[in-house]
């Protein structure tokens, strides 16, 4: 893993923005890069002072959000054919797709908000949810609410720990569902805490 960061790190060293748009876009059609990575080495080049901070968290919005939504496309339209077919296999594979199959049917388009903290199967479910042919404006919104909430986690995390960005890839590489866990915590103390204050301005 140190030396793919060492690479990637280059890579985004060197095209900045542009770079961090494509890798993401890439990360989003399948290649074996979790996205989260490239958006914690983004927030690293803005601690370095190669690249601004809101600027990278746009980009990052941006760049996984159109890979997402072509992907979401492409199982639109062509469906099962690329899913079953041979080529793709080392993507989607069967275990991959019986997943992200469990969790569409359990939760529906909320999946499609939690499958962007669950890297190994984010592309899958993606698909399947075109394929499926969910509503396309659902699935817009409900993977920009949660790029909206994880982009700039990553890209902050990137900037705050930059001293030790070897240490924190790799820690995220290992603990993508802890941290999935500690978003969807945040989330809903979060969302009592905003329920409860509006509830108290009412009775007044």
């Amino acid at each position: 893993m140190v030396g793919s960061v060492s690479l990637l790190t280059q890579y985004l060293e060197s095209f900045t923005y542009i770079g961090l748009f494509l890798i993401l876009f890439l990360c989003g059609l399948g290649i074996p890069i979790p996205e989260d990575i490239p958006l914690v080495i983004g927030g690293y080049l803005a601690y370095q002072g190669l690249t601004h901070y809101l600027q990278t968290v746009f980009i990052g919005i941006m760049g996984v959000m159109v890979g997402d939504v072509t992907l979401y496309s492409i199982g639109r339209r062509w469906g099962t054919g690329i899913i079953n077919h041979h080529r793709f296999n080392w993507i989607f594979t069967v275990k991959r797709m019986a997943k992200a199959q469990w969790y569409l049917r359990q939760y529906g388009k909320r999946t499609i908000f939690f499958a962007r903290f669950l890297s190994g199967i984010r592309g899958c479910v993606y698909m399947t949810a075109g394929a499926l042919k969910m509503n396309a404006f659902d699935f817009f919104l409900m993977d920009f609410l949660a790029a909206l909430l994880s982009v700039p986690i990553f890209v902050y995390i990137g900037y705050y720990f930059g001293e030790h960005i070897e240490n924190v890839v790799n820690f995220i590489n290992k603990s993508s569902h802890v941290i999935l866990a500690l978003i969807i915590v945040a989330v809903i103390i979060g969302t009592v805490f905003y329920l409860l204050k509006n509830r108290s301005k009412s009775k007044v």
